[in-house]
């Protein structure tokens, strides 16, 4: 019920970021329209929150429906002056859920829109195309150190040279070299260095080796990636569905030219060579399928009967069958086979083996059924059942932010809103910036939570300084003892490099969070209105909805004063008898002639396990039971009728007048009306404790 109210309550107070200021439109108005205790309300004031809670299109300000939101305004302002009188906005709960929303209010303010705005438009011209992409990937960490990403560039470049016929002998021996220089080989070297370099090398120098340039043959011997047994083929990809890729490999998938092999580009998985195989116009298709599935360790004449069988059934439907009904008999898919085979919508990018899609979108027209085709799952026969286009911008443009909103792209728009910050603020690092010095007291304790900032209790330089205001590496070291998490495994120089790098970022977006109030009037008057509505909960909350729960005494008491309020409607005192047949119904009347009880029926008819009668006898409601309603509550027995091949009637012994509920029937209607007199009891006390007086002349020059 808290949950409930609480809605209401800020469906009252609270408003969306997106809603603009009406009243920083309106000409401005001080003037005092009301005062409640000692507490001033503006004109500005009041109208800020009426054109808000009244932004329906042409609705008018007439005086009638003012003078009416007046009142409810008068009485939230009494409830928030009460609840900050209390102190309730000092309390660490009311803080801390304040500051949660704050946070989400806050984010719309800390990305670029403009960047988030022109990745929406992209992200849905590419959801137009369906492009086949192969790739050869070189791995690399999720946090390469520099030498590490100059091997796997070196490396790619001899692959991108071997596929376009250019052999580099010069090239791979650097290569090896570098490798070698890495690992620090010698003919001492353990085991494990030995095998690591052979790993590294030996894939070389077997593409060297290859009679043919073709990319699915090199891939299928350098890549570093499943793909490579399918020669590097990732099937399509469309906008915002990369199979699972990164945001810059389905970059360069709609940036490459069919046909080219593009690339080096770089991802969070390392170095590609991306080669455009085939570039579509997106369409989806609404298929059906009838599936026969491979069962495991099948024999070769399990193979020859499930052959036939398919085969008997493509046959079948061409000869007119109804395809729904077979695949509700017969289909082994079945999720889909009590559906009629239906599949849903499938698209290129569909997670359905190729040559399943391959022959579903080789159907041209509606209704046609392909003849049976085999998976690694087994055999199918297809129907096409629609076709349906890329549906409007603006149909998909909220779906697609919000999918934006939490994809690699994000990550871009908010280094496009800290360059833009660190611009505001005129933000500047020290000459040199002194992370340096940090080097020398970071040791792999770091991520492991245990390295203190005390290590570096003799750095004292400045870094960097935003607004005037300096921090220094003592800031740094308390910032890196805090957010060890945020770094792995990994030398310490990359260790403090990665960690300053957050550590600016997220001062500059703290710096701007710290001031928006002061920035943006807007986000100032939203927190102003979050937080009254906050304060307004909890203490009506504790006044009114759990007391009225809670305080059981004041509830019955409050019940018997007004139990008049509480009454049953007309109800009949009745019973109905289901029988199993008409002559156990004609037994159960003949027993109602003889004025036998209810009980007495039961304990007649309903022998041992054997149940031939039941009966509901209660009070009811209009409503409660048609054959009661349709007879009209006529006392007496009804006419029998057949209901679920059983045969039912009606026994009503008197209509019972209104009477009071008791307690217990009628709790959640008293704690309803117990909470509303609760509530005009408690503003009774408040317009007493803090008068309201409304200002008439100003109010009456409210244009």
């Amino acid at each position: 019920m808290a949950n409930s109210m609480k809605t209401k309550v800020f469906s009252f107070v609270l408003f969306t970021v997106l809603i603009a200021s009406v009243a920083s439109a309106q000409q401005s108005n001080s003037s005092v329209l009301m005062t409640i205790g000692n507490d001033k309300v503006t004109v500005d004031d009041f109208l800020n929150v009426y054109k808000k809670n009244n932004n329906k299109e042409g609705a008018k300000m007439d005086k009638k429906s003012m003078e009416e939101y007046m009142d409810l305004y008068s009485v939230f302002r009494l409830k928030v002056k009460e609840a900050k009188e209390m102190g309730i906005d000092t309390t660490k709960a009311f803080r801390d859920e304040l500051t949660g929303y704050r946070k989400t209010l806050a984010q719309p303010y800390l990305t670029e829109k403009e960047a988030v705005d022109n990745m929406v438009k992209e992200a849905y011209d590419r959801m137009k195309w369906d492009v086949r992409t192969s790739h050869i990937l070189v791995r690399m960490e999720a946090d390469p150190s520099p030498e590490d990403t100059l091997e796997a560039f070196n490396k790619l470049a001899l692959i991108r040279d071997f596929i376009n016929g250019k052999s580099n002998p010069a090239a791979m021996s650097k290569y090896e070299a570098m490798v070698k220089a890495k690992l620090k080989l010698t003919k001492t070297s353990p085991a494990k260095d030995t095998l690591a370099a052979f790993n590294k090398l030996n894939p070389l120098k077997l593409m060297m080796k290859l009679k043919t340039h073709d990319f699915a043959s090199v891939a299928k011997v350098v890549s570093e990636h499943p793909s490579k047994a399918n020669g590097g083929d990732v099937g399509y990809l469309t906008g915002m569905m990369g199979q699972n890729f990164p945001y810059e490999y389905e970059n360069a998938a709609f940036k490459a030219k069919q046909g080219e092999v593009y690339g080096p580009v770089r991802s969070p998985m390392g170095y590609h060579l991306v080669l455009i195989t085939d570039k579509q116009t997106h369409k989806e298709i609404h298929m059906a399928h009838i599936m026969l599935l491979f069962r495991k360790s099948m024999l070769h004449a399990d193979s020859v009967k499930l052959k036939a069988k398919i085969d008997s059934l493509s046959a079948l439907i061409k000869g007119g069958a109804n395809f729904e009904e077979l695949a509700k008999k017969v289909s082994d898919h079945k999720e889909t086979g009590k559906k009629g085979g239906d599949i849903g919508w499938l698209s290129l990018n569909a997670n359905f083996p190729a040559e399943f899609k391959e022959v579903a979108f080789g159907i041209k027209e509606n209704g046609q059924v392909s003849n049976p085709v085999q998976t690694k799952f087994g055999w199918h026969i297809i129907k096409r059942l629609g076709t349906r286009e890329l549906p409007a911008f603006d149909s998909l443009k909220a779906d697609i932010k919000a999918r934006v909103q939490q994809d690699a792209r994000n990550l871009i728009a908010k280094d496009m809103m800290i360059q833009k910050i660190k611009k505001q603020y005129t933000f500047k690092e020290t000459m040199p910036n002194n992370v340096s010095d940090l080097y020398a007291v970071v040791d792999s304790t770091l991520p492991m939570g245990q390295w203190k900032a005390e290590k570096a209790a003799k750095l004292t330089k400045p870094m960097f300084t935003i607004l005037d205001k300096t921090y220094t590496q003592q800031d740094f070291a308390a910032y890196m003892e805090k957010n060890y998490r945020m770094v792995g495994k990994i030398g310490s120089k990359r260790m403090v490099d990665a960690l300053y790098k957050k550590f600016v970022d997220e001062t500059n977006a703290n710096t701007r969070e710290s001031r928006l109030e002061i920035e943006y009037p807007e986000f100032k008057m939203l927190m102003d209105e979050y937080r009254d509505g906050i304060l307004l909960f909890n203490l009506t909350d504790q006044k009114v909805w759990t007391k009225a729960i809670k305080d059981t005494v004041g509830a019955k008491e409050y019940y018997e004063k007004n139990k008049e309020h509480f009454m049953w409607e007309d109800r009949l005192d009745a019973s109905i008898y289901t029988c199993r047949t008409e002559k156990v119904a004609d037994k159960v009347k003949k027993l109602l002639k003889e004025n036998k009880s209810d009980k007495d029926i039961l304990s007649a008819l309903n022998k041992d396990t054997s149940v031939v009668v039941t009966i509901d006898s209660k009070l009811y409601l209009k409503g409660d039971n048609g054959m009661l309603d349709a007879g009209g509550w006529n006392p007496g027995v009804s006419a029998n009728q057949p209901i679920k091949g059983k045969v039912a009637f009606s026994n009503i012994r008197k209509i019972v007048k209104p009477t009071p509920k008791s307690y217990a029937e009628a709790r959640g209607l008293v704690t309803s009306e117990f909470q509303s007199w609760l509530e005009k009891d408690w503003i009774s006390t408040l317009k007493k404790k803090y008068p309201v007086n409304i200002d008439r002349k100003v109010f009456d020059s409210i244009q």
